[in-house]
């Protein structure tokens, strides 16, 4: 019999599975629960509104922790942790998949 090696779950499939995690296990079962539930509210409307290129740029250089944070913050006000790629479908599957997309695959998956 041959094992087969599974691939490892990206850095944001990794925490955004953590997110329903912690909701439904009732460590976090509403918004201010949160550690440092105001400023994470505040970036996370922040990062909402930000264009999905910014909104990316910002994810990658924050620690696990306070994505996770967020990721919380997503699956309680919206029902899913990725919320931050609602509008970046070609984003999304970079980031959490690992599909590599060109710049024109970019540009047709987005204006869907």
């Amino acid at each position: 019999m041959q094992a087969t090696t599974a691939q490892p779950p990206t850095r944001y499939a990794a925490l955004a599975a953590r997110a329903p995690n912690i909701v439904d296990n009732g460590l976090y079962t509403r918004t201010s629960a949160v550690p440092d539930w105001l400023a994470r509210l505040d970036q996370f409307a922040h990062l909402t509104a930000a264009a999905a290129a910014d909104r990316r740029a910002t994810l990658q250089i924050l620690d696990d922790d306070t994505v996770v944070d967020l990721l919380v913050l997503s699956y309680l006000r919206h029902g899913t942790p990725y919320t931050l790629w609602a509008d970046t479908l070609a984003g999304s599957a970079e980031d959490v998949l690992e599909i590599a997309a060109s710049v024109e695959l970019h540009e047709l998956v987005d204006a869907t």
